[in-house]
């Protein structure tokens, strides 16, 4: 089989879950080797074979996934530097609220505070784990029962995890600075998994925990847990990803499972709006504006972990 390269420019993409949809639509094409979408260039690199496919046809793959062929516009390289300068506004208004008005979960968080990150992440947790959800519910007779039912497995599963962890936290020393390092790890891994999704650096995506297999559902896998969503969300509790690792350190910084249990059941209620209106209606939402959602979700836990990692830095006293 011979095969030839060709980049294409493409216009419209403006995170990283814009790349993975190109990536996607192009790999779909029959012929297509490989395809490596990159956000900064505005651009896809394709390797193909010339006796079955065409740039024509890579073109309308691209249109039909939402995206147009061209090169990348000003209004493109405006949204990112508008998202810079909200997202240090946001850094900047966090440090000056009045964040504790409900019982706190450790020193400086609450727990709104933490069911606010669950909110904002949980285009996150769409992108990781979003298709086994559908393989839940797509072919459910109530698609908004079995939505309901995979995200109850969820929130006993993390609740579960979180006392696990809050009570491997009682046997720590958790003095001022064992506090601060912790509270710096945590706003560090928040402020990566942001940056991630904005895909403002790409060899990061490398580092941080991918879509699991387990994810990935084949259609006998789909057949085989039909009708079990209750028990595939209990399983979500123990998937590697990057927020539910940031999560634990802050359940295990609670320093009781109690506590631990309490932290993991308010970030996970964060995460059921997004993750129930997807379920029930994940088929329906117009491709265009998801991307939107994305990269709306990235600036603001990007200033969330930004705003934590200073907390943890003042808490050591440099700063």
């Amino acid at each position: 089989m011979k095969t030839c390269e060709t980049e294409i420019k493409i216009r419209g993409m403006i995170c990283r879950a814009c790349t993975d949809a190109v990536e996607s639509a192009l790999m779909s094409v029959r012929g297509v080797v490989s395809a490596k979408a990159s956000y900064f260039k505005g651009c896809a690199h394709v390797t193909y074979d010339p006796d079955i496919c065409d740039e024509a046809v890579f073109s309308k793959s691209i249109e039909n996934a939402g995206y147009e062929t061209g090169e990348k516009g000003k209004l493109e390289y405006l949204v990112d530097i508008i998202c810079v300068i909200l997202t240090a506004f946001l850094v900047w208004l966090l440090m000056n609220m009045k964040l504790n008005a409900v019982p706190e979960a450790y020193e400086g968080a609450s727990l709104g505070y933490i069911f606010l990150i669950g909110l904002l992440t949980g285009t996150h947790c769409i992108a990781m784990c979003g298709g086994i959800m559908l393989s839940q519910t797509g072919a459910a007779a109530s698609p908004i029962r079995a939505a309901a039912g995979y995200n109850a497995g969820r929130l006993v599963s993390y609740t579960a995890m979180g006392a696990v962890f809050g009570a491997l936290g009682m046997v720590i020393s958790y003095t001022m600075q064992t506090k601060s390092i912790a509270f710096t790890m945590i706003g560090i891994l928040v402020a990566l998994i942001g940056i991630n999704m904005w895909g403002l650096l790409p060899g990061l995506r490398s580092l941080m925990p991918q879509q699991s297999s387990y994810c990935s559902v084949t259609v006998g896998a789909r057949r085989r847990f039909a009708s079990r969503p209750l028990v595939v969300g209990l399983l979500t509790g123990v998937m590697p990803c990057g927020s539910m690792y940031a999560m634990w350190l802050f359940a295990m910084s609670g320093g009781s499972a109690g506590r631990g249990a309490l932290v993991m059941l308010a970030f996970a209620l964060g995460t059921v709006p997004l993750m129930l209106l997807f379920g029930s209606l994940g088929s329906l939402i117009p491709r265009k504006y998801m991307k939107y959602m994305i990269k709306l979700s990235a600036v603001l836990v990007t200033a969330f972990g930004i705003k934590m990692l200073l907390g943890g830095l003042k808490m050591s006293g440099l700063l």
